[in-house]
């Protein structure tokens, strides 16, 4: 394997530096940047390493681990955290959600001017989700490192494997970003800056546990206080794993919630005979949660969670055109490795079909179906078949 040539970051002062050298110097307009974190026994996501390529090829791996435990102050990261939130470098990631979690925690400040490839190669027809080994070998015809996929970034020191499959994930995606730069058309390139934008939005980064019940799975046929009692008890399961840094479903799982939420126990004792249930649990917080339950049934019926009101069934007239349109999409999720309801889902569907002059979608999807399926449904566009596919035509 030949050995990447890398600048290594390993104190606080060596990061300033480097950081105020890119933000000084004009010709570097973009960066290439992913993570490396732990997320194995921790609520929040621990940050490993760096890797950064700036677009004049420099390539460096910042250490946070080492530059913690040299730091003198309290913010040893602060001038990564500068960069990032700087608008005069872009940011490219792939699949930046995770990344951008791992950066947020750091000062709670969040990154500006980001481009995320993996919302690109929709348009290249990789899929919605397409991950980046898949993507690099389709693009730039080069088979990545995988032996590293799950190894133990906190684990010093760092062997030269692991650091080259590090720096591939930065070497291989500057490139890539630049071939998207000049294969994507204006408007794509517009829509994958809107969806990377809306990857900045801080609420999806920012714990909330007051609406930590929304998160919580099967809860599909509860209502009244089977639901309150899903929100109080993952109000206190999301506090509890805030306050003690720990997975939340390693002190109680969604199916235990929802168990608890379907057959409330008015005893300690019957807490036991919940399914799934960890005995150890039940010994440790078994009498709160029992004071959480009790709380809910003496909650007032107008003080109980409502059930959402559901859109107005479709009519006959609107099920033919809800398969008509349908038959576009699952054209187009076939033609781009999708499935349609990644897409669009009924509810929005149907609403389009309602309101077809009123734009439903944003970003990737508008460009890719939404403007079409308007026209569809506007009358400025017909559907036929050609060579056993279906066919949008816009009427001129």
């Amino acid at each position: 394997m030949t050995k990447q040539t890398y600048l290594s970051i390993l104190t606080e002062s060596q990061l300033s530096d480097y950081c105020q050298q890119i933000l000084a110097n004009s010709a570097i307009t973009w960066i290439a940047i992913d993570t490396e974190f732990v997320r194995v026994d921790t609520y929040f996501p621990e940050l490993s390493l760096v890797q950064i390529q700036d677009c004049l090829g420099q390539a460096v791996i910042i250490d946070p681990i080492a530059i913690k435990e040299s730091a003198q102050g309290e913010s040893p990261l602060h001038a990564l955290v500068t960069l990032l939130s700087h608008s005069s470098v872009t940011k490219v990631f792939h699949s930046a959600r995770q990344d951008i979690e791992v950066l947020y925690q750091l000062e709670g400040i969040m990154p500006t001017q980001i481009f995320d490839t993996q919302i690109a190669s929709i348009f290249r027809k990789h899929g919605d989700i397409a991950g980046f080994a898949r993507v690099i070998e389709n693009e730039l015809n080069t088979q990545l490192e995988k032996s590293q996929t799950r190894t133990n970034w906190h684990h010093r020191p760092l062997t030269q494997k692991q650091i080259e499959y590090a720096l591939d994930d930065v070497r291989f995606l500057a490139p890539l970003y630049e071939k998207y730069l000049q294969t994507l058309t204006a408007e794509q390139l517009t829509a994958v800056k809107q969806d990377s934008d809306a990857l900045l939005n801080e609420t999806l980064y920012k714990p909330n546990p007051a609406k930590a019940g929304e998160k919580v799975k099967g809860t599909k046929n509860l209502k009244g206080k089977g639901m309150a009692i899903v929100n109080t008890l993952a109000e206190w399961r999301e506090l509890y794993a805030i306050e003690h840094n720990r997975p939340k479903k390693w002190i109680m799982s969604d199916e235990v919630i929802v168990g608890i939420a379907k057959r409330p126990p008015q005893t300690v004792q019957a807490l036991y005979k919940v399914p799934n249930i960890k005995s150890s649990s039940v010994k440790s917080y078994g009498e709160q949660w029992i004071a959480l339950i009790d709380e809910v049934f003496n909650l007032p019926a107008d003080a109980l969670p409502k059930a959402e009101e559901s859109p107005a069934k479709e009519t006959l007239q609107e099920e033919i055109l809800l398969h008509l349109a349908n038959a576009f999409l699952q054209q187009v999720a076939l033609e781009y490795k999708m499935t349609s309801s990644h897409i669009i889902n009924k509810v929005i569907l149907l609403e389009q079909i309602r309101e077809p002059q009123v734009k439903k979608l944003t970003g990737w999807r508008q460009v890719l179906v939404g403007q079409d399926l308007q026209a569809l449904l506007l009358g400025q566009a017909q559907l036929y078949i050609e060579q056993d596919k279906v066919v949008l035509f816009k009427k001129l």
